[in-house]
Order: C-alpha cells, then sequence, then structure tokens
C-alpha cells in the first residue's frame, strides 16, 4: 500500500505464508513427471525434468539439481502422471517456492500452486491406488 513501509508489509506476507504451511490437505505420495521452468539463484533461466515426491490439491515436493530460494516462483507442468502412463496436459501452472532443503542429490522444493488450475488432471487418491497396485504386482 502508499505510505506504507516495507517493514509493515513484512507480517501480511510472513502470516499469509504461515497460514499456507498450516493447511494440513491430504498428500498422495506420487511420482509424477514434471517440468519446472524458473530462474535460478544466478538469474539464469533453467528447464528441468523431474519427478514429484508427493503432491496434494495445492502443492508438491521434487528434487531439483538447480538451487531456488523461498518466495521464487517457477512454473510447472506435468509430463505424464502413473494414472496416465503416457503424456499429459501441457498447461503451465505457477508455483510459490515454500522451502527448499538440500540433499545429496539436490534440492528438495517445496511449492505452492497459486492458482485454482487442477494442475494435476488425476484424481490423486485414485492414482495412489494404481500406483500402489502397479507395484505390489510388479515385485511378484
Amino acid at each position: 500500500m502508499p505510505g506504507r513501509s516495507n517493514h509493515e508489509r513484512a507480517p501480511d506476507a510472513c502470516t499469509d505464508r504461515a497460514e499456507r504451511e498450516k493447511r494440513k490437505e491430504q498428500r498422495f505420495e506420487l511420482s509424477i513427471a514434471i517440468e519446472v521452468s524458473g530462474i535460478d539463484r544466478n538469474g539464469e533461466v533453467f528447464h528441468i525434468r523431474t519427478f514429484t515426491r508427493d503432491v496434494s490439491r495445492w502443492g508438491c515436493r521434487f528434487l531439483m539439481s538447480v538451487e531456488v530460494k523461498t518466495d521464487d516462483i517457477v512454473a510447472l507442468r506435468v509430463i505424464s502422471s502413473p494414472a496416465e502412463g503416457s503424456a499429459a496436459q501441457t498447461q503451465q501452472s505457477l508455483f510459490q517456492v515454500l522451502h527448499v532443503n538440500r540433499e545429496k542429490d539436490g534440492w528438495l522444493v517445496g511449492a505452492w500452486k497459486m492458482d485454482d488450475e487442477d494442475v494435476w488432471g488425476i484424481d490423486l487418491e485414485q492414482a495412489t491406488r494404481t500406483e500402489e497396485g502397479f507395484s505390489k504386482s510388479r515385485k511378484r
């Protein structure tokens, strides 16, 4: 707002992020092929293909070889999903990075979807059951 200092606005941003992180929606351990695009810490554009570790209606976690920082905005596009087994929708959705943790193979990123679109295009609960059944039948 005009006339307000950055110091006065900071609590609003922190409160907003805290509220999003407090939401406890069901997460599904699904490995969905995605492409993540954005700008890294050095100002370079990147496009990385990776897989989700878990997803929910509003967010996901995924491993990247490029470091991003909290509050960065990335574009995420589903390449294929476990339920489909082939190419999925090509629509991109914007995600805000909520946390970044160093892991031995890269950076584990937790991100929150910024629009109301169904980026996954699948029934997450059904896809989890399908993927679990597929994994069990492959072990036999």
